[in-house]
């Protein structure tokens, strides 16, 4: 199955960790979304309809943890796209308490992994990994 039917939306106030995200999931042949805080990745969710969510936890407006209980609260495809948090403090954060808000898998920024992420991104969405460079 092409990763080009599935959209997948980032969310991320770091414009260069935005970027990055952005072109990797592209290079993986993903279309993607992206929005500068939980409130604008909700409008975004709205409208395009993702296939997964990456998001992350600490943003201004609306934070992750925010933003994923409003996407559970939709109804339809919406309310069970996967999501995945990004957090460079993790330990700040009570992940058994916030995996109620709906996360599917928490990433930390501070060891990130190219490879580790895509293999997230492709396990959720149910595709079978093919052996790339990265």
């Amino acid at each position: 199955m092409s990763n080009r039917r599935h959209k997948i939306m980032v969310v991320e106030d770091d414009l260069n960790l935005r970027l990055t995200l952005t072109e990797l999931l592209r290079l993986q042949g993903f279309a993607v979304v992206t929005a500068r805080d939980g409130d604008e990745g909700y409008v975004q969710a709205l409208a395009h309809q993702p296939d997964l969510i990456i998001t992350d936890l600490q943003m201004p407006v609306l934070d992750g943890i925010e933003l994923a209980r409003l996407i559970r609260r939709e109804h339809g495809k919406l309310s069970a796209v996967p999501i995945i948090a990004l957090s460079g403090a993790l330990n700040e954060f009570n992940l058994p308490e916030k995996m109620n808000a709906g996360i599917d898998r928490f990433v930390d920024k501070s060891v990130f992994n190219c490879r580790s992420l895509m293999d997230d991104v492709n396990s959720l969405l149910g595709l079978k990994v093919r052996a790339t460079a990265m």
